[in-house]
């Protein structure tokens, strides 16, 4: 392991701690479990599970007391606007579970290129815990020694970039390599020494908090559980009310026609795969695309439509690919039974995508959310415990689009395409609002389509602000962060995106 620069031999300096705390962070598939699992010296986090919330785990190594708190990643390409806010709300967690930790360990992959991106990313999301921060932090550089043989860990930062080289002198050139292939004990021991010789840097001090902010936090937190649970239950209660008051009735549809909607790169072509159980190259398509296939021996019929830009207003929008998007309903007549809004998991949610999406979906008739179910895709990497905990969290915009819907929306997880037991679900979904609806989306007429009364397609230099990775220019961070977050966050009338900060 490399030593920090001006770092002695000898130890005898530093006092050795008989207990250690410290918060790992970073962003996702960096190594974090090996991290965490090597200084507890116990396989206590699967490798390879997505981590979605906070924990804390404790051990004996190295003849020391070892409390560990592990939080959930970020995309290492996601500006904080971008990030959603349950993530920023567990990073803010982990100080609950460990108050006053000696050190962060940021946890970065070395054999993976660390552009001005991650950089940009990186510190947006570790000042949610204040510019101090970087005092009491080292970054921990993960590398697979598969040669095994000796490797000059100084070259290995200069061959990884300026970037990485920036990130390190943040932290005050604290840094260990972590060739977690060689012999853990001596890992660990080095990186014990580094930690107590961070505590003595810092006169034994830790990273200071105000407490009425961070409890402030935490009980938005717990009221995001609660609303969420409660959201969940309703849900659960409105199908089992629906299945008894249709039992009665007709069979089941002998053919189900769906269309889907959703704005570029969210994964409409993943979730007709996931449901037909095809495999077909993604295409960006400015013309209607129509498959068809058995579920559960029923014909179903799906028709994707373009995608739009995810934060553009309907009049940004060609008028050929609004044309498409309006002819998918004439493409499987008589009619669909059900449009799925198709919206990508662990991302933060606008007000700003949602006029563009009311906009576009109502290219198809103001009434069109009769018939709209909310499809979650790539649910393995939601970043929250459940749905209704993302639903809850993000705020006013997604709660609205939601509950447009009828409180109707469904998860597909990529990685259980052999279980069909969540197209399954979502086929139900998709038969119990067609029965309840009765009648079919049908064509709208020219000039029918409606606007958002009072914003309509003129969006305001704000909206374009909330747009996220399309800005030039990332959100500014204080900090004060926590107080301007909370502010902002408040009530649901006041919400706002992050990058107002």
């Amino acid at each position: 392991m490399m030593k920090a620069e001006g770092d002695s031999d000898c130890h005898d300096n530093c006092t050795a701690q008989t207990e250690i705390k410290v918060i790992i962070i970073g962003s996702k598939g960096e190594y974090k479990c090996i991290a965490a699992n090597t200084i507890l010296s116990h396989t206590k986090w699967k490798v390879g599970k997505e981590i979605v919330k906070s924990e804390m785990k404790q051990s004996t190594n190295q003849n020391r007391s070892v409390t560990l708190v592990m939080t959930p990643g970020w995309w290492k390409s996601f500006t904080l606007a971008e990030s959603t806010k349950y993530i920023q709300m567990e990073i803010v967690h982990s100080l609950k579970l460990c108050p006053d930790p000696h050190a962060f360990l940021l946890v970065i992959n070395l054999h993976e290129t660390f552009t001005d991106m991650h950089l940009k990313s990186l510190v947006e999301h570790m000042e949610i815990l204040g510019e101090q921060i970087w005092n009491h932090t080292i970054v921990l550089l993960m590398y697979i020694n598969t040669k095994k043989r000796d490797v000059d860990n100084k070259q290995l930062i200069e061959r990884a970039g300026t970037e990485l080289n920036i990130l390190i002198q943040k932290c005050g050139n604290r840094v260990q390599v972590f060739n977690y292939t060689d012999s853990k004990g001596i890992n660990v021991e080095e990186l014990f020494h580094e930690i107590e010789r961070l505590i003595a840097g810092n006169k034994g001090q830790c990273l200071q908090i105000n407490n009425k902010q961070f409890e402030d936090i935490e009980e938005k937190r717990n009221t995001v559980k609660k609303q969420a649970k409660e959201r969940e239950n309703e849900v659960k209660t409105k199908m089992q009310t629906l299945k008894e008051l249709l039992t009665e009735r007709s069979c089941g549809y002998p053919e189900l026609r769906i269309v889907l909607m959703g704005g570029r790169f969210v994964g409409k072509t993943s979730v007709m795969d996931t449901i037909l159980k095809i495999e077909q190259e993604f295409s960006n398509s400015k013309k209607c695309v129509m498959r068809d296939g058995e579920v559960d021996k029923r014909k179903v019929i799906l028709i994707d439509t373009p995608g739009w830009w995810p934060y553009a207003s309907v009049k940004e929008t060609s008028e050929s690919v609004k044309q498409e998007i309006k002819s998918s309903v004439s493409m499987c007549s008589p009619g669909p039974h059900a449009v799925l809004l198709v919206l990508q998991s662990g991302v933060a949610f606008t007000e700003a995508q949602r006029r563009s999406v009311k906009e576009h979906m109502e290219l198809l008739g103001g009434n069109v959310w009769k018939y709209c179910i909310v499809v979650f895709s790539g649910g393995d990497w939601m970043g929250t415990s459940t749905i209704e905990e993302h639903i809850e969290s993000e705020g006013e915009a997604l709660q609205w689009l939601i509950n447009k819907c009828g409180n109707r929306y469904h998860v597909l997880n990529y990685m259980e395409q052999d279980d069909r037991e969540q197209v399954r679900e979502l086929m139900e979904k998709v038969e119990m609002m067609a029965r309840e609806n009765k009648e079919l989306l049908t064509p709208v007429e020219a000039g029918m389509e409606e606007t958002d009364s009072g914003c309509g397609s003129n969006w305001s230099e704000q909206d374009k602000l909330e747009r996220g990775s399309f800005n030039l220019d990332p959100p500014l961070m204080h900090a004060d962060y926590v107080t301007k977050w909370l502010e902002k966050n408040e009530t649901v009338s006041n919400y706002r995106t992050l990058s107002e900060i």
